[in-house]
């Protein structure tokens, strides 16, 4: 995990004061934002853009072209053939006229056969060489480089969930998880993240700025470093004013065991969101390599969001005892934590995280912000897990779901008890079990009461099948799909929610934006 960049806060698992909260004296004075927190309420949000369709990559002319001899002359240069008779034969000779024995035309009609004959054995010829130039190229080339038109080319993954292992083209990972953060930054644009992985292990990043309308497509890390192929991805952004924020990755690596892989890119180096990220931009964080998950585990973490949320970054997975958190304060990532709780995750079961800010002006914030994680019960309960003040407290919100149920979550409003809190505390968990046929379920919290969905979201039904999910702080779901193009295998589907927080009539809505450039 990385070092947030110059951070002076407190922790936020620990009791703090009122004066600590206000920070009088030791902590500059918190001025309210000139601009919407990335966790902000607002209206039901209408679909900011059309998100570009993959482009299929453009193919250039084929060299093999330059090595074809030029079309055949229509005419004979042979001398006039003279016949027996004395008399000189024209083109138009008469009707016995032969050449060589065989009558005329038929002597010409197996010259221009022959002539064909040697120019389709030379092309035949010239473009299988240079096509073995190009498959031992693409061999040469190694996996993870997006070229200058949009293709990707990778050696195969070898794995048999369904990417060609003996094919060199690199494609979206079948069964890639998916990870997703989002930010609003100092000019009040929304900035949404995903990451996922590649058939080759590598890890790639879609970013999408408001103000251009269009995903930008940047590497991360190559597949040849070490990354589990199917890994778990967590993202998180730790929020830095009106400067660009420090983005923390995780992964899983591919060894022996299963250690815990980490990336920061520091505000220093300015993240885009509009044009192409360096890769050597993101640096390692070694000493998150020591923290050993479960093979399947799910990733999740969170970096500070606002002035009144949690202060710190963490992150959360599953070890053999449990579930574990790791707390970095700003110097550096503390041991890892076994999270003390009474009901025990069930094994390898999904992870969701979503937190609670609130209002600026509460003297009492630090009662009230928690960081929330979502997860299956080892009794099959969907369980809400409340970090904060201190303590962990689980509590059952109302749905049992089966053993390989996927699912993500986000909040819709603030933790602040004020009668005239115009955004009053809210959640949204959506679920997917692989193995039912009920679509996408819905548990929601209002007025601090958990409540199920008796229908499903049919807006998001196509995400049932290959039930992987994710959903940022925005309000923005991504899932995995089989695409409708064989060549293509899977994409990633955007969707906006269109719920009201205060109508719960509104809140199985969702508008497809469209699918998200992987540059592939």
């Amino acid at each position: 995990m990385a070092a947030p960049s110059e951070r002076e806060q407190y922790s936020t698992l620990e009791v703090a004061t009122d004066a600590d909260v206000m920070r009088q004296g030791k902590y500059p004075e918190v001025v309210p934002p000139s601009i919407p927190e990335a966790y902000g309420y607002y209206g039901p949000p209408k679909p900011e853009h059309t998100t570009p369709q993959p482009q299929s990559a453009q193919l250039s002319a084929s060299p093999a072209a330059a090595g074809v001899p030029p079309t055949a002359q229509s005419y004979s240069t042979y001398p006039e053939v003279v016949g027996d008779g004395g008399d000189t034969a024209g083109a138009g000779g008469s009707k016995g006229a032969r050449i060589c024995g065989i009558p005329r035309k038929f002597f010409w009609l197996a010259v221009v056969v022959a002539i064909l004959i040697i120019i389709g054995v030379v092309v035949g010829a010239v473009v299988g060489t240079m096509s073995s130039g190009r498959d031992a190229e693409s061999k040469n080339n190694g996996a993870g480089n997006v070229n200058d038109d949009g293709d990707s080319e990778g050696d195969g993954d070898g794995d048999g969930d369904g990417d060609d292992a003996g094919s060199s083209k690199l494609t979206l990972f079948n069964n890639t998880r998916l990870a997703t953060a989002n930010f609003t930054d100092a000019h009040g644009n929304n900035n949404y993240l995903l990451v996922y992985q590649l058939s080759d292990a590598s890890i790639r990043m879609s970013a999408f700025n408001s103000s251009n309308n269009k995903w930008v497509v940047s590497d991360v890390i190559n597949g040849t470093e070490g990354v589990k192929l199917g890994s778990s991805l967590a993202m998180d952004i730790f929020w830095q004013g009106t400067n660009s924020p420090d983005v923390s990755l995780y992964y899983q690596s591919n060894g022996s065991t299963t250690t815990i892989g980490s990336l920061s890119y520091s505000t220093s180096n300015n993240l885009s969101t509009t044009s192409v990220t360096p890769s050597n931009n993101w640096e390692a964080v070694d000493a998150v390599g020591g923290f050993t998950t479960m093979p399947g585990s799910s990733l999740v973490a969170y970096g500070k969001q606002c002035d009144y949320c949690n202060q710190y970054a963490y992150l959360f997975w599953q070890g053999e005892s449990g579930l574990y958190m790791a707390e970095n304060s700003g110097g550096g990532i503390k041991e890892a934590d076994l999270i003390d709780i009474d009901t025990t995750p069930s094994t390898n079961t999904s992870l969701a995280l979503a937190h609670s800010g609130t209002l600026n002006g509460d003297s009492s914030a630090v009662l009230r912000r928690s960081i929330n994680i979502f997860y299956r019960s080892k009794t099959s309960g969907l369980t809400q897990l409340r970090i904060g003040n201190g303590k962990n407290v689980p509590n059952y919100v109302g749905r049992d779901i089966g053993p390989q149920t996927s699912f993500a979550a986000f909040s819709t409003g603030f933790n602040e008890s004020d009668s005239d809190n115009p955004t009053p505390l809210g959640f949204q968990v959506l679920s997917i079990d692989p193995e039912g046929d009920d679509g996408v379920q819905l548990s929601y919290m209002k007025d601090g009461e958990w409540a199920t969905a008796t229908s499903q979201i049919k807006d998001l039904e196509d995400c049932q099948e290959k039930a992987m999910i994710a959903a940022n702080t925005g309000r923005r779901l991504y899932c995995l799909v089989n695409s409708d193009d064989d060549d293509a295998g899977v994409e990633i589907i955007e969707w906006a929610w269109q719920g009201d927080p205060s109508d719960t009539t509104s809140y199985l809505n969702w508008e497809k934006i469209g699918a998200v450039d992987v540059g592939l």
